[in-house]
């Protein structure tokens, strides 16, 4: 496993860290609307999950000529 891949899944588990910190209220909680605070983390939380499953699904890409 190379270094591009734990950073794939560094950034897909920040992703969906974030979008819990939003849904459950640290951050984004003033002065925002309730529904956008939810759209936003769900977004979020659901786009780390798909990041995650494609870096662990992805296969090898290198081709030798």
């Amino acid at each position: 496993m190379n270094i591009m891949k734990y950073f794939a899944y560094a950034i897909s588990i920040l992703f969906v860290l974030l979008g819990i910190a939003i849904l459950a209220g640290f951050i984004m909680n003033q002065g925002m609307p309730i529904q956008f605070r939810i759209m936003v983390g769900i977004v979020l939380v659901l786009y780390g999950v798909f990041r995650f499953l494609m870096t662990f699904f992805k296969k090898n890409q290198t081709r030798e000529i």
